[in-house]
């Protein structure tokens, strides 16, 4: 796996680059959210032309120089990046030890800090210092929806990240009790709907604030929605965060790398030798695995795709690789038995809502059909893949089942009944 970028670079180039920095989970929730605004951008330019959304009117002064507020904001974050930056190049060891811990604290270059802070606050100063009038004007403008993509896509990053953040330490709250500070911090850890609440919340507060019909931006957020999360899982695979299925109980992995399938028979020894069941359950019994091996239909696929045993993987859990310990890596454990790489299946599952999303949002003319399709097909997709993924269970009126799968059944429930009887909830949706 390669938790971090350095890791993906040396495997493709044989480079040797230590610098364990920047995360590829982290940096593939960026480009998701980049990939998401593009498609969001798009399809409020194709509503405004189909008049379904307008702009506002804007006056704004002009020819101002930069006030002492302006100035103030960039000093602050000059400082910020220079303190962090320059910091992290200097105490690169102690960097790249937990690299989210160290930008979350105070450590960093105080010159540094200073210099990026003098720097950003001379930039705007002399930015407006140019574009300054004898005396300011005020001019009204348009501000058209697809210019506010960018302040939707922020205020759905924000409040998504932190909805994701509060629902994976509720679901797995014993272990945020052993290490709040670490859990909080850390780059993994993230419970897709509880981002997908929090982002949704985020945009019914700028769609209010800027009076924007709800149910016109829920339907051009839904299509990027889906691109964004497909391609987070991609991060989630590249890395290893922890978001895999169960055991194949039909495959191991030898050292060399290579894949054996076995007996179905075997696995109930396999488990046991040298305590292996510990990384699963706290007994054999309790491990949850199916047998599945490759089907000869598919026998061109890759074995990882059926079973992989995530090395290097960004939460060290697993078994040690000696011939990783030797180095100077810092990601060295693997799982001592092969699981479901559920994430793939899941960025597959997810590019092809995409399309179908994308290619019948000109068909679905009702207003909220594109997004209860979303609800419908993305709760079918998480359900689904519950089944074989690995998630703290609860129970619910006597019935055992995981948040996903919960939240997963009653989104989907909510977008067949949206579509069922949307022609009757358009006129009571468009006034939210």
């Amino acid at each position: 796996m390669f938790p971090t970028l350095n890791y993906l670079i040396n495997y493709l180039f044989g480079t040797e680059i230590s610098l364990e920095f920047p995360p590829s989970f982290g940096t593939l929730v960026a480009l998701s959210f980049i990939a998401a605004a593009w498609v969001l951008m798009k399809e409020l330019k194709r509503k405004e032309s189909l008049g379904l959304v307008q702009g506002k009117t804007l006056e704004i002064e002009v020819g101002k120089p930069a006030s002492p507020g302006e100035l103030a904001g960039q000093f602050a974050l000059g400082f910020v990046l220079g303190l962090k930056l320059v910091g992290a190049f200097i105490d690169a060891d102690v960097f790249r030890i937990n690299p989210q811990a160290y930008l979350l604290s105070t450590q960093g270059s105080l010159i540094g800090g200073l210099i990026g802070g003098a720097l950003f606050a001379f930039l705007r100063y002399r930015d407006k210092k140019k574009k300054s009038l004898p005396k300011p004007e005020k001019k009204k403008v348009i501000l058209r929806p697809y210019e506010m993509t960018g302040s939707i896509t922020i205020a759905a990053a924000i409040t998504g990240l932190i909805g994701a953040k509060i629902f994976h330490q509720l679901e797995y709250f014993d272990q945020f009790m052993q290490d709040p500070i670490g859990n909080l911090i850390s780059a993994s850890g993230l419970t897709f709907y509880g981002g997908l609440i929090g982002g949704f919340l985020g945009v019914w507060w700028f769609a209010r604030r800027q009076k924007l019909k709800l149910i016109h931006i829920a339907d051009a957020v839904a299509p990027g929605l889906i691109l964004a999360y497909a391609l987070g899982r991609i991060g989630c695979g590249l890395s290893g965060d922890g978001d895999w299925g169960i055991v194949n109980s039909a495959y191991r992995i030898t050292e060399d790398r290579s894949y054996v399938t076995v007996p179905k028979e075997d696995f109930a020894s396999d488990i046991r030798q040298d305590g292996v069941y510990r990384y699963f359950a706290e007994s054999p019994q309790e491990v949850d695995h199916a047998y599945y091996p490759k089907p000869q239909a598919l026998s061109f696929l890759p074995d990882w795709l059926f079973a992989f045993d995530f090395p290097h993987n960004v939460n060290r859990e697993g078994i040690p690789m000696p011939e990783c310990q030797a180095t100077e890596m810092t990601y060295c454990s693997r799982l001592p038995m092969p699981v479901f790489p559920t994430m793939v299946y899941e960025t597959i599952m997810g590019l092809l809502i995409f399309l179908v999303l994308w290619l019948g949002r000109k068909r679905w003319s009702v207003p909220g059909q594109i997004f209860m399709w979303y609800l419908m097909l993305n709760g079918l997709e998480r359900f689904a893949i519950e089944q074989i993924r690995v998630n703290s269970e609860m129970q619910l009126l006597g019935i055992t089942l995981t948040q996903a799968e919960l939240i997963g059944a009653l989104l989907f429930a909510a977008g067949l009944l949206g579509i069922v009887f949307i022609r009757k909830l358009s006129p009571w949706l468009q006034r939210l």
